[in-house]
């Protein structure tokens, strides 16, 4: 544990500065070079500090680097912080040595040993329930789909999330996939809410994780690259649908050219569709569909099948996606999205999924791409676009086709 001097020497020293105590909790800022000798400021802080600081100094989430010249809390708090060790008071002076110019409140060693407690502790119970993670992923490494395995085995062992969800998102996401493999272990089909009702046990268990259930099915599909009733969880208390337009045929049911179709996670999960269109339209916003679904002849002379990706790329989505990719008639792919870092990262993912496909990417500037590198570097030298911005008509989708 850091004594008062070294904390002080550690986080409130500059280059070159030492500190000296001139009384029972003053101490002074100096510097000292071959020729001269400053005095730099003066420091309140207790040697003797309490490491059990109250909430209210808490709820100033100080860290070792923060000047503070106020602080909203009470100053009989103020001074109870300053001789608990909580907090420290810091001032620095003029280069006369004496006048004071400029006075700041600081984390004090007492807060920054709590903190680092705190700190501690939470790395232990995190490397408790990532051990607790592998042991479950393990456990089924023979009974789920490799590709799943290997996506779980990478998100416990990686420091930094690859999604860029925060600790607190990751630590809940870790006891779902921890509450999914047990139960999944007991059994092949289960509901939503039985997953956090058998984890915890508890009155209102059952809700634990709906909070989080779009982002946490969104992202098992993403590892398994099918809708999530293929892993077992077979209702989440609602249906995604698909949309899209252009001929499809699948074991229970058949589409035509000339309206806007849609179906479902739940079809696609049981069901094997394939086209015989040989250009396969992904595209972002539902109003390129409707638009494009109203030109007939365009979708029937170039052999055109659009689908509608609808943003977040679910499970369904891309099951159907990669069913069209490998069973049917399709000889290129054009992918149509928005113009932003979230269209982006939307591309690239399409790209991924739809194999060795020639593909084109769509720009606003009447330009098309051909590789995802070529796209990103445009999209990051414009301003955020809409993709209804390039709508264009059945002209310019023929020309994009033959490019």
């Amino acid at each position: 544990m850091l004594t008062t001097k070294e904390f002080l020497e550690m986080y409130v020293c500059k280059a070159g500065e030492t500190i000296l105590r001139i009384n029972d909790n003053e101490w002074e800022i100096q510097k000292h070079t071959v020729r001269t000798f400053k005095t730099l400021g003066n420091i309140f802080a207790v040697e003797q500090f309490d490491i059990h600081p109250d909430e209210s100094i808490l709820k100033l989430k100080l860290t070792p680097k923060s000047r503070r010249q106020t602080l909203k809390i009470s100053e009989t708090l103020i001074q109870k912080g300053l001789e608990k060790g909580w907090l420290i008071e810091e001032v620095r002076f003029k280069k006369d040595g004496r006048t004071a110019e400029s006075s700041v409140y600081r984390m004090g060693p007492g807060l920054f040993h709590y903190e680092q407690n705190k700190l501690q502790k939470s790395q232990k119970e995190e490397a408790a329930l990532k051990e607790q993670l592998n042991e479950e992923i393990e456990r089924l490494a023979n009974i789920l789909p490799d590709a799943f395995i290997k996506c779980a085995r990478a998100f416990q062992a990686e420091s930094i999330d690859q999604e860029g969800w925060g600790k607190e998102r990751v630590r809940k996401f870790t006891h779902f996939l921890i509450a999914f493999l047990r139960l999944r272990a007991q059994k092949n089909r289960m509901d939503y809410k039985e997953i956090g009702a058998t984890y915890y046990r508890e009155i209102g268990g059952s809700k634990a994780f709906d909070a989080y259930r779009e982002p946490f099915i969104r992202r098992l599909e993403k590892w398994n690259g099918t809708p999530v009733q293929e892993l077992g969880i077979t209702s989440l208390g609602f249906i995604t649908p698909v949309h899209f337009t252009g001929e499809l045929t699948g074991q229970y049911s058949r589409y035509l050219i000339g309206a806007v179709h849609t179906t479902n996670d739940i079809a696609v999960a049981k069901d094997h569709y394939q086209t015989n269109a040989k250009t396969l339209w992904l595209v972002e916003n539902r109003a390129i569909l409707t638009r494009m679904a109203t030109e007939e002849d365009f979708l029937a002379e170039t052999g055109s099948f659009i689908l509608g990706v609808d943003g977040q790329i679910g499970g369904a989505h891309r099951k159907l996606i990669q069913q069209l990719c490998a069973n049917s008639s399709i000889e290129k792919v054009m992918i149509w999205v928005d113009y932003d870092r979230s269209g982006s990262v939307i591309a690239k993912d399409l790209v991924r999924l739809i194999g060795a496909l020639p593909y084109r990417l769509i720009g606003h500037e009447e330009n098309v791409f051909t590789t995802i590198e070529a796209y990103e570097n445009w999209v990051h030298s414009i301003s955020d676009a809409e993709q209804e911005m390039t709508l264009g008509g059945a002209r310019n989708w023929r020309k994009w086709i033959q490019l």
